[in-house]
C-alpha cells in the first residue's frame, strides 16, 4: 500500500459519509449521555494516579468504539472479539486524548484560559487519542499502518482543534458541536482503512 492508497479516493466516499454519520451520531449521543449523567444524579467521579474517570472522559470513546466496532463487525466481517477489542481500542484512545486536553487545560491559570489554550490542548489530545487508536487499529484489523496512522493521525490532530466549540455556550453545551464535528470528521477518516482490509 503506497502513501496514495492511504488517502481518500472516489471509492471511498461511500464509507466516509457512513463512518462520518456514525460518527456524528455517537458524538451527539454522547454528550447526551454526559448532560443525562450531570442532570439525573448518575455522574461519577473517580482519580486515582493521575487518571481521571468521569462521563465526559469515558462516553465518547466507548460510544464512538461501539458504533464503528458494530459497522466493522457487520459490514466488514471483523470477528465479535476483534469488535469488542475495537471498542476497548477506542475508549483507550479516548481517555489518551481527553486527559491530554485536560492536563494541559488545567496547568493555565483561569485568567489565559480562552479560545487559544483550548486549541493548543486540543491538537495535542487529538494527536496522542488518533495516534494511540491507530497503533490499537493497526494490530486488531490486519493492516498496513498507512491506513491506520497517516489521514485518521492527521484528521484527528487537526479536528481536535475544534475543542475551542467547548469554550463557547452555556453549561458546556460548546461541547455538543465538538463532539459531532470531531467524531464525524476521524469517522469519515477511516474509509481507507476499510479498503486496506479488503485487499
Amino acid at each position: 500500500m503506497s502513501a496514495k492508497d492511504s488517502m481518500l479516493s472516489r471509492g471511498d466516499l461511500p464509507n466516509a459519509a457512513k463512518l462520518a454519520v456514525l460518527g456524528m451520531v455517537s458524538g451527539a449521543l454522547s454528550w447526551w449521555l454526559i448532560d443525562v449523567s450531570d442532570r439525573s444524579g448518575l455522574k461519577f467521579d473517580l482519580e486515582a494516579y493521575g487518571v481521571v474517570l468521569m462521563p465526559i472522559a469515558v462516553y465518547p470513546g466507548l460510544v464512538f468504539g461501539l458504533f464503528v466496532g458494530a459497522f466493522f463487525r457487520y459490514r466488514h466481517k471483523v470477528t465479535w472479539l476483534r469488535g469488542i477489542a475495537y471498542v476497548l481500542a477506542a475508549l483507550l484512545g479516548y481517555l489518551a486524548a481527553f486527559h491530554v486536553a485536560f492536563y494541559i487545560l488545567s496547568s493555565v491559570s483561569n485568567d489565559q484560559s480562552g479560545t487559544l489554550a483550548y486549541i493548543a490542548s486540543g491538537v495535542p489530545a487529538g494527536l496522542a487519542g488518533s495516534l494511540l487508536l491507530g497503533l490499537l487499529s493497526k494490530f486488531l484489523l490486519r493492516v498496513p499502518g498507512r491506513s491506520t496512522m497517516g489521514l485518521p493521525v492527521a484528521v484527528g490532530t487537526v479536528a481536535g482543534a475544534l475543542l475551542a466549540l467547548g469554550n463557547f455556550g452555556d453549561d458546556g453545551w460548546g461541547f455538543l458541536p465538538f463532539f459531532i464535528l470531531w467524531q464525524g470528521a476521524y469517522g469519515a477518516s477511516l474509509a481507507p482503512l476499510l479498503r486496506a482490509r479488503a485487499t
